[in-house]
């Protein structure tokens, strides 16, 4: 008999394993309909169905991780240890979009409804892990710099909406004190300027139109390991790594992008 012990706790489910969220939870839960788990039925497909989830979190697919391990060791600030446990935290990201996009193939469309059904499940939580992977792909790379202040048209579009790159600074880091998950500053297409927005989630208040430009994590997870509750040192360590080259040319391609929403002329 299984010595493993389950016990709901808040938003977690406590294992002798470790924690695993409530969003994982329900996430395997929708993923088990997904792919026809069944308590009926010959053993054969008892098995076949009970191997799905675990065959869909190994799935290959579209979405492939970065290798960011460059930076491992190679920064001021960050120990090699804080960026191997942020790229491994990232790398899982990649592993659920491409485990929900195949399971989005076979979902039951017959059981769809709006308090509770795989089919919601799976659309919410793909839209979670999705912007978990591109944010992060975004934060790692806008990292591995020396720091400084931006230069050329990213200078100058801090300077039209904060005054002067000190005033951004300054606002970048209460930003980052104020939000529970991330800060975009990013290009707005549809009305052509650089603004900046916090997120609590990856895919709550996540804005439209907006081309991130420079993109800071600041989950506990991205700084805990050197800096405890410390974010206030974080942030500064994030700021001196900054690769304001690498922001530079996420604006000049942005600025070219068509602009959202449609002519109201």
């Amino acid at each position: 008999m299984s010595s493993k012990k389950r016990d709901l706790v808040g938003n977690y489910e406590v294992t002798n394993e470790g924690i695993v969220t409530r969003r994982e939870v329900l996430l395997m839960g929708a993923m088990a309909a997904a792919t026809g788990m069944a308590v009926h039925g010959s053993q054969a497909e008892a098995k076949e169905s009970a191997a799905a989830p675990a065959a869909a979190a190994a799935v290959a697919g579209a979405y492939k991780a970065k290798d960011f391990n460059a930076l491992a060791g190679t920064m001021d600030g960050f120990s090699a240890g804080q960026i191997k446990q942020h790229l491994g935290l990232y790398a899982g990201y990649v592993a659920k979009s491409n485990a929900i996009h195949e399971a989005l193939k076979t979902v039951d469309l017959s059981t769809a409804n709006a308090t509770y059904s795989a089919l919601r499940e799976l659309l919410i939580e793909q839209s979670f892990a999705h912007n978990g992977v591109v944010y992060h792909e975004y934060y790692f790379g806008n990292l591995g710099g020396k720091g400084g202040e931006p230069k050329g048209s990213m200078k100058s579009a801090i300077e039209e909406q904060w005054g002067s790159t000190g005033k951004f600074m300054d606002f970048l880091k209460a930003a980052g004190k104020s939000a529970r998950g991330w800060v975009i500053v990013g290009y707005n297409t549809r009305a052509g300027y650089v603004d900046a927005y916090a997120l609590d989630l990856h895919n709550l208040a996540s804005p439209a139109n907006i081309v991130p430009l420079v993109v800071l994590d600041v989950y506990e997870h991205a700084y805990m390991i050197d800096y405890g509750t410390d974010r206030a040192k974080y942030l500064e360590a994030f700021i001196n790594n900054m690769n304001w080259d690498v922001v530079e040319k996420r604006l000049s391609v942005a600025s070219k992008h068509p602009g959202g929403g449609e002519s109201t002329n």
